[in-house]
């Protein structure tokens, strides 16, 4: 099952002779085997660690960190990171889109995306049945999908849009649709027409994503 080691014995994975040369081992990891002596150890790493932090908390070298109340109690406040630079490999995407179209509307590129590899027809219901037309259907998962991956959120794209669709239908599409195993086959068939495209320029031949299998598990009904 998926993610079961976590829960695992630890016991399990120590070596087979772990018992018979635990000195070994031990030193292998550079840790003492009595217990008081690596709490000791832990303790002392601590106590410096939180000695430097005061100092610097005093000279006002910390870098932004400081120590504020919020509500009343003691908050480790830690400044925001300034702004990264933009990778050059999308600097020079977006100087080529812009090149080639203008500038466009990113759903616009979304939608020609599904005109050109039909990643729609991967999202299918987590319910029993679906009586949604498809062009509608394709419609709704294009809004939630913009609204996810823009991170301006399914209101927003409910209210700001004239597309007709309310914001309680997104979020049902949004609910019965849109999930990993949903989103990791999408994904593939989009990379793998860009491989196909690709190469039928190039005449390399690129190796191929491949899906999750889907879960048969049965879901609610909807209409």
């Amino acid at each position: 099952m998926p993610g079961a080691n976590r829960w695992r014995n630890p016991e399990d994975d120590l070596p087979p002779d772990f018992e018979d040369n635990r000195d070994v081992h031990y030193d292998a990891i550079r840790r003492p085997q009595d217990p008081e002596k690596f709490i000791e150890a832990l303790q002392k790493r601590l106590r410096e660690a939180l000695t430097r932090f005061d100092t610097a908390l005093e000279l006002g070298t910390t870098g932004g960190v400081d120590i504020v109340r919020k509500q009343g109690e003691p908050w480790i406040k830690v400044s925001p990171l300034g702004k990264q630079e933009e990778p050059e490999n999308l600097v020079a995407l977006k100087a080529e889109i812009e090149r080639r179209w203008g500038t466009i509307d990113l759903i616009d590129i979304l939608k020609e995306a599904d005109f050109a590899t039909g990643f729609t027809g991967e999202f299918t219901s987590v319910a029993t049945r679906e009586a949604v037309p498809k062009a509608v259907l394709r419609r709704r998962l294009l809004l939630v999908l913009f609204a996810l991956g823009t991170n301006m959120g399914i209101k927003r794209v409910a209210v700001t849009g004239k597309h007709g669709e309310s914001e309680a239908v997104l979020r049902r599409v949004r609910h019965l649709f849109v999930n990993r195993t949903n989103l990791r086959a999408s994904l593939v068939r989009l990379v793998n027409a860009t491989f196909a495209a690709r190469d039928a320029r190039g005449g390399a031949r690129a190796p191929r994503a491949r899906a999750t299998p889907r879960s048969s598990a049965p879901g609610p009904a909807t209409s």
